[in-house]
């Protein structure tokens, strides 16, 4: 499977861009020169897509060289739903996964579904659709900045900024569910620009049918897509390019998508009970999600809003939020060297863009994701949103260098290059390991736990969640897991598993036989009874009595 999906994405669909040129070559019987010299921008775009295409799908299984936490819990979930009908917590079909307590969105695991059942429960099945959303999205920036300027120069500098960018790489490369969030608004944006340039009201149609299914892929587009859906229909409506009639259209049918949610934010704020509909649960949390991420519902609500903007500007210059997991410190978001042509890009959009009705959306993609990163904590996952109308004003900034200034353009590109060849090479390199949220080494553990014929296996809580992990790894039947499941706290507001089956997460204080006891290496254990055997698994030692 892996590598049908590396030869389709990564070479059959990028030459595919070549097929219209080579048809045309042909018929004009052009020489090879002639070839190479027309279609100059078309062949430099197939390299850029295969090279872009490769940095997100190749070795994805591999790289991150561990599993995250969230994405075995949303892997775990299109699991158990593929197979039972049910998230862990048991409710059928919901609309929200119950996940940790506080919610996870489930777009992500529906998609994932497919790959789970062709490939089964692995790091690559919950990974690789992510990559191919990514993978998507570079042939998407290159027609929606295209379609903006009709400029296939600019175009192309888009689709080679956005495909060696870091942040885009490293969120295609691992299934965290809020990371489809920014793909999708791009996709929707882009069908809404061809669809008022070509007038097809179709193209608009599924433009606002995608925004409405994105609100399915993460919690910050609560506030996020009110901002974006209406400042765009009111923007297009004063422009004349839609009617009035045409803007309440488009924005029921994003009310209609997105009526579930509405109902479940109902539920969750004041603490109604959850309800079912035709088998779709629209579920009550323990504590809602959207107010752990949001300080919209502080008591100093200006003080915050302030002090978030102000941490907004740091992200901007910065490029960095100090989780190594979501940008690499020495390469940011889009490369530290990038924030000058941020600013002139900005400056160049105010002067001289704007009367560009389509670019004028690209702006209001960004006040709308300033108005989210006001009210929200940030770190990159948060306000994943901001960064590809950031990338945009970073494509303006270097594309009006690289026009006033040609000598600069092997440079410029140059220099772009080489550091993401030092970003692929760093990344690379990454022992994710070192990060609380991402573990690796339970499949060999979980293996060999299900292998021994013993009463209990103990696993040290050392690192995050463990119970998810097995679960994953073991394809956990989720009835058994409901009926047996024990908790560190009843009726908390998280959910730490104190144990299911025959798995306790935790050190008993004295051990019995025919059990088994899972520390990391090199940990000290001292029990009444001798262990029969000690074996070590990648960073674990396991006893058994």
């Amino acid at each position: 499977m892996e590598i049908f999906l590396i030869i389709t994405f990564c070479f059959i669909i990028p030459i595919c861009v070549l097929i219209k040129p080579i048809v045309e070559s042909v018929k004009n019987k052009s020489s090879i020169k002639e070839f190479f010299k027309n279609n100059i921008i078309e062949i430099l775009m197939v390299l850029i897509l295969i090279l872009g295409s490769l940095a997100r799908l190749y070795n994805i299984g591999n790289m991150p060289n561990a599993l995250n936490v969230d994405e075995a819990s949303s892997g775990f979930d299109a699991f158990s739903l593929m197979k039972y009908r049910i998230d862990r917590k048991g409710n059928s079909f919901p609309i929200v996964l119950y996940a940790w307590g506080s919610g996870q969105s489930v777009l992500y695991s529906l998609i994932t579904i497919p790959f789970i059942a062709l490939g089964g429960l692995t790091e690559f099945t919950i990974r690789a659709p992510m990559a191919i959303v990514g993978i998507i999205s570079l042939y998407v920036i290159y027609y929606l900045i295209k379609n903006i300027f009709d400029d296939k120069k600019i175009a192309l500098l888009g689709l080679l900024i956005l495909a060696i960018c870091p942040w885009h790489i490293m969120k295609s490369r691992w299934g965290m569910e809020c990371n489809l969030f920014p793909d999708l608004v791009l996709w929707a944006v882009f069908f809404l620009i061809i669809g008022l340039k070509n007038k097809k009201i179709i193209y608009q149609i599924v433009a606002f049918i995608i925004l409405g299914i994105s609100a399915y892929s993460y919690a910050t587009s609560y506030l996020f897509l009110p901002v974006l859906v209406c400042g765009i229909l009111i923007y297009l409506v004063i422009k004349k390019s839609i009617s009035i009639k045409k803007a309440i259209m488009y924005l029921m049918i994003v009310f209609l998508i997105t009526l579930p949610l509405i109902i479940y934010l109902i539920i969750n704020t004041f603490g109604l009970n959850q309800i079912s509909i035709f088998g779709i649960t629209l579920p009550k949390m323990a504590v809602n999600r959207y107010e752990e991420v949001s300080t919209i519902f502080s008591s100093n609500v200006i003080e915050n809003i302030v002090d978030n903007l102000l941490d907004t500007v740091r992200l901007f210059i910065l490029q960095y939020d100090k989780l190594d997991w979501n940008a690499l410190k020495n390469y940011g978001l889009m490369y530290l060297m990038s924030f000058p042509f941020f600013i002139i890009g900005v400056v160049q959009n105010i002067k001289k863009y704007k009367e560009n009705l389509f670019n004028q959306i690209m702006n209001i993609w960004m006040i709308a994701s300033l108005v989210l990163a006001s009210f929200c904590k940030i770190n990159i996952n948060h306000i994943n949103i901001i960064v590809i109308p950031y990338v945009y004003y970073i494509i303006l900034g270097i594309y009006e260098i690289i026009k006033r200034y040609e000598l600069l353009v092997p440079w410029i590109i140059s220099l772009y290059i080489f550091s993401f060849i030092m970003f692929m090479s760093s990344y690379s390199k990454q022992n994710f390991n070192d990060y609380f949220t991402f573990t690796s080494g339970i499949k060999e553990v979980s293996e060999y736990c299900e292998e021994q014929n013993v009463e209990n296996v103990y696993c040290s809580y050392s690192f995050k969640e463990p119970f998810i992990y097995f679960m994953f790894y073991q394809k956990y039947d989720t009835n058994n897991y409901n009926e047996t499941v024990q908790y560190f706290k009843e009726n908390g507001t998280f959910d730490n598993i104190k144990s299911f089956g025959k798995y306790n997460f935790y050190l008993p204080e004295k051990v019995e036989g025919n059990n088994i006891v899972i520390v990391p290496k090199n940990f000290k254990i001292n029990y009444e009874i001798e262990a029969k055997d000690k074996i070590t698994l990648n960073q674990f030692d396991i006893y058994t009595y």
